[in-house]
């Protein structure tokens, strides 16, 4: 638990560092990017700023150096020399990272210019990145184990059955009052949903799950004759079996769409590669290099 937690950690300090750089850098230029294209030649940073100057050629590299990266997953995930390195959900993690770091390392790289073939690249780039969110949105309602493999049927129904046994030890209660607080913690999933439907059930109960049961607590402490750090726990374990009984519901739906999510996602991926190789093989043919 606490190299999970170190873990998170250094995942959100990674994106602060990079994130703050990035604002940094875009502040400190903001002038010559607001500068209208046919005077830029005239600004004092554009041999610095310009996509082919020090500065912006540096982005070019470092954001397509990260778009490279980002291929690295996918050789983790499906070579089974790669199997033992590592967790695939932190993986997962360093990728996502890359795709939407080195997106805007690109566009401080493009000094908002797009135009021509790497206008291409570019949007394809934008596709790839936005897409993304939604496919780590459809990955996370999928129950898996701590590798980040799918979990079996038999394994949720172990799962399952193991939290119902911990809410069972914690704090003895009717079953009546356990399905009264579950259904005030997040109500019963729609028997009958489609595909979008289950999208937006999932989508506006992870929003309002925020905002419910804060009257629970102090409610169900006084009726259960319990003190609040127990119905507290108690209503932590509840959450955590009600949204793994909420991803079994919809499994089937968000498999399907994370199916489609796929055939979507990846030939703007591969535009945006197979671009972005002609675009730098055209650069290093008309001398464009920079040396670290």
């Amino acid at each position: 638990m606490q190299a999970a937690k170190k873990y998170k950690i250094f995942i959100a300090a990674l994106y602060i560092i990079s994130i703050s750089l990035i604002l940094f850098f875009l502040i400190d230029g903001i002038s010559f990017y607001f500068t209208p294209y046919n005077l830029r030649p005239r600004h004092d940073e554009y041999r610095q700023l310009r996509p082919a100057g020090d500065t912006g050629h540096a982005f070019g590299i470092i954001g397509s150096a990260m778009m490279l990266f980002m291929l690295l997953y996918s050789l983790r995930k499906r070579t089974a020399v790669f199997k033992k390195w590592g967790h695939l959900s932190h993986w997962l993690d360093i990728h996502i990272y890359f795709g939407i770091v080195g997106p805007l390392l690109v566009i401080l790289h493009t000094s908002f210019k797009v135009q021509g073939l790497v206008a291409v690249s570019f949007w394809s780039m934008i596709t790839v990145a936005l897409s993304g969110i939604l496919g780590r949105y459809l990955y996370l309602q999928i129950p898996r184990n701590f590798d980040g493999d799918e979990l079996t049927d038999s394994e949720l129904k172990n799962t399952y059955s193991r939290m119902t046994d911990d809410l069972s030890k914690t704090a003895p209660i009717d079953d009546k009052i356990l399905a009264t607080i579950e259904s005030e913690i997040m109500p019963p999933p729609p028997t009958t949903v489609g595909l979008f439907g289950a999208v937006w059930f999932i989508f506006i109960d992870d929003i309002s799950r925020r905002f419910r049961g804060g009257k629970i607590i102090p409610k169900y402490s006084s009726l259960l004759k319990l003190p609040p750090n127990k119905v507290r726990q108690l209503t932590n374990l509840i959450k955590k079996r009600a949204l793994l009984r909420r991803k079994i519901h919809f499994i089937n739906q968000v498999q399907q769409l994370f199916h489609y999510w796929h055939v979507f996602h990846k030939p703007f991926a591969i535009i945006m590669y197979i671009v972005m190789l002609v675009h730098v093989s055209i650069a290093f043919w008309l001398g464009y290099t920079w040396i670290f």
